[in-house]
Order: C-alpha cells, then sequence, then structure tokens
C-alpha cells in the first residue's frame, strides 16, 4: 500500500505532517510511528490526534532539502512507513549531525604566519519563489492527460496547480479544474470550485486507486442540498474516449455530462459507448440496404417486400428498411423516389448515386475552403 503527500510551507516550518485519510486509516489510534527514508535513516515521531498531524519530521525535511509543493511517497510496510521523497531534480541529502567530537584538553598555539587575504566577495543565494509564495500555483509541465482532454474538444487555461480548461459550447461553455492525486488537497481543490473560478472540479488517479480517490472526495463532500463537490476522473476512461471518436464523434458536452454525475471512469462511460455502439449499428443498417439496392437497375420499380427475404439474412427488420428507404428518398441522397406507401423507384444505381455524393462532398469542401481564406 503507497500514497502520496504535498508539503505546505507550515510542514517544512514545524517538522510536520498532516493526517490525510490514508494515515488515519494506517496508524487507527497508535500515538507514535517510526519512518524510514530513502537511505534506511530512522525518524521515532509522535502522532498528534488532537491537532490533526504527525510531528518529528523537521529533520528530514531539512536532509531532503524539500520545498513547499513538493512530493513525498509514502510506502506502508508493516510497522514503519517508508518516505521517498519524489522531487522534480536530485537534491544530494545533507549528512546527518553526529555526536561533537571532544576537544584536546590543552591544545597547543600553533604559530600562524599573518598573510594578507584579499577581499571576499559574498554570493546571496535567495529563498526559492515557491518557498517565499507558496500559495501561488507553479508553472510545471502539462500532465498527460491534457493532450486527451484537448483532442476531447477543452483548451488548457492554466500553466500549474489547479490545471484549469475550458470547453467552448456555441452560446455557452463550461470551465474545469483538474489535480492529480496527491498533488493537491482535496479542501483546496473544493475550495476553489465554491469560489465560482470553475463550474466543475476532480482528482485525477488511475483506476487502480480509484476507491482511495473516492474515499478522499467523500471525505470532503458538502453537506446540503444544491452543494457542489468533486468529481473523480481516470486517465484510462479519457484513453478510451479519445479511441472511441476515431469511430464516433465524441466532444466536451458528453464529458460534462459524465461530470455531473461525479464519476469519469472505465465503469460510467460503458453506458456511452453502448450508446455509441447502437448509432453504429445504424450506420451498419444503412451500408446494409445499399448493399441490397446494388441488385436493382436505374428506374427499376419494386416494393419493401421484393426485399424482406434477403434483409432478413442480413438480421434488417422491416421497420428499420423501410426507415432507410425513406431517408434514400429525401436530399440530399435522392437515390429513390417513393411512389407509395412501400412502393419506390430506383432513380439511378446505387454506384453512380456513390459518385454523385463524392462529387458534391468535394464541392462542398472547396465551397468551405474558400470561405476560410
Amino acid at each position: 500500500m503507497s500514497g502520496r503527500y504535498v508539503l505546505t510551507s507550515n510542514c517544512l516550518t514545524s517538522g510536520t505532517m498532516n493526517l490525510t485519510l490514508t494515515l488515519r486509516n494506517y496508524l487507527q489510534g497508535r500515538d507514535n510511528v517510526t519512518f524510514r527514508d530513502e537511505d534506511g535513516d530512522s525518524y521515532e515521531t509522535q502522532v498528534n490526534w488532537a491537532r490533526g498531524r504527525i510531528e518529528g519530521l523537521g529533520a528530514y525535511y531539512d536532509k531532503r532539502r524539500l520545498s513547499a509543493n513538493e512530493i513525498i511517497a509514502l510506502h506502508f510496510e508493516g510497522e514503519e512507513i517508508g518516505l521517498e521523497a519524489l522531487t522534480p531534480t536530485a537534491k544530494p541529502a545533507k549528512p546527518r549531525r553526529g555526536p561533537p567530537q571532544p576537544e584536546p584538553a590543552h591544545p597547543e598555539p600553533a604559530k600562524v604566519e599573518k598573510v594578507e587575504k584579499p577581499q571576499k566577495r559574498v554570493k546571496v543565494t535567495p529563498y526559492p519563489r515557491e518557498v517565499l509564495f507558496p500559495q501561488i500555483p507553479q508553472s510545471s509541465e502539462a500532465p498527460a492527460f491534457a493532450a486527451d482532454l484537448e483532442v476531447l474538444g477543452l483548451s488548457r487555461e492554466s500553466a500549474g496547480l489547479p490545471w484549469t480548461f475550458r470547453a467552448a459550447l456555441g452560446r455557452r461553455a463550461f470551465t474545469l479544474a483538474l489535480a492529480r492525486f496527491g498533488e493537491m488537497e482535496a479542501k483546496e481543490l473544493l475550495a476553489f470550485r465554491q469560489s465560482g473560478r470553475v463550474q466543475y472540479a476532480a482528482i485525477v488517479a488511475g483506476e487502480s486507486s480509484r476507491s482511495e480517490a473516492l474515499s478522499e472526495i467523500a471525505s470532503v463532500r458538502p453537506s446540503g442540498l444544491g452543494q457542489v463537490g468533486l468529481a473523480y476522473v481516470s486517465p484510462e476512461a479519457l484513453g478510451r474516449l479519445v479511441k472511441l471518436q476515431g469511430a464516433f464523434p465524441i466532444g466536451a458536452l458528453d464529458i460534462e455530462k459524465l461530470l455531473r454525475e461525479g464519476r469519469l471512469d472505465l465503469e460510467s462511460i460503458a453506458s456511452l459507448e453502448s450508446e455509441i455502439s447502437g448509432v453504429l449499428g445504424e450506420r451498419g443498417a444503412f451500408s446494409a440496404v445499399l448493399t441490397l439496392l446494388c441488385e436493382l437497375s436505374s428506374q427499376q420499380i419494386f416494393l419493401l417486400a421484393d426485399l424482406m427475404p434477403t434483409a432478413r439474412e442480413m438480421n434488417l427488420e422491416a421497420d428499420h428498411l423501410q426507415g432507410v428507404l425513406e431517408t434514400l428518398s429525401s436530399p440530399p441522397f435522392l437515390l429513390l423516389k417513393r411512389l407509395s406507401p412501400g412502393e419506390f423507384l430506383m432513380r439511378q444505381t446505387v454506384s453512380r448515386a456513390l459518385s454523385d455524393w463524392t462529387e458534391y462532398a468535394r464541392v462542398m469542401e472547396r465551397r468551405l475552403e474558400g470561405m476560410r481564406l
């Protein structure tokens, strides 16, 4: 079992770690816990349940030279908790101070010749901006899920936490704030949404961490009707939607529907996949009817009943067949002419009609390109 913890400036100054939901469940009323870092050094800490934090980690923070907003991986190993600093760039650890060496009882003064030293120049290194101003989100590389959201019709608007996206839907739009699990406290992300700066906010976590992420979301869910909360988004679900978009147009409106329901994961998009499968099935029925009509010649009159024996072999029912024939009798197709209920005229062959439809599409494409110039 493992988790992540995002450091704050208060953690660094006080040498503490707030009791997250994961830590509370693991400790279960214990008053002391041992942490062990990457080098095998151990830290005996005290659990302050009254103040909701673990005390005694200042030596580790100082050793790793950690800053605010950096992430620590927590590995729950038996009675101990492993510490692993996930710093963007490797920082050499400070050596732990040992006991002071005793000085000689009567050191003899050494004869030192006076040598004139050149004037020293002292270079002052200022504190990093993220230490002085931890409340300001820091710019960093965009997360991997940003590319999938952009394919699905959302544009990224921020360069740091929380990651904000905007979907323009013509007469209206919506905004979304995201943070990966462990990057940002859930209560801070919820406050960001409740401030009115975005319409939706969600925690992004892999399917393997779904239950833990949902528990974190539930721990900050506001009570009362009309209160807004956080949603859960999995990168696997976003990747699946991108693949589905290759077969059928999926956009930001589909994303918003799932966000309203509070979950965008593999389980929640199953209904959308079923809906798309049904639409693609109707497209398949349209193609099957064109295949049936390929046997007919130009200017031939036929009845719906004439096609039914072969249509049943293709799993086409009479109402589906009737609907496609009516569509082919209307613009822009005009392949058929409806003479009476159930009776049609084949205006031209299917191959000729397909050629005309292709030319129509090319003309429209050239016209639209001219309008964009």
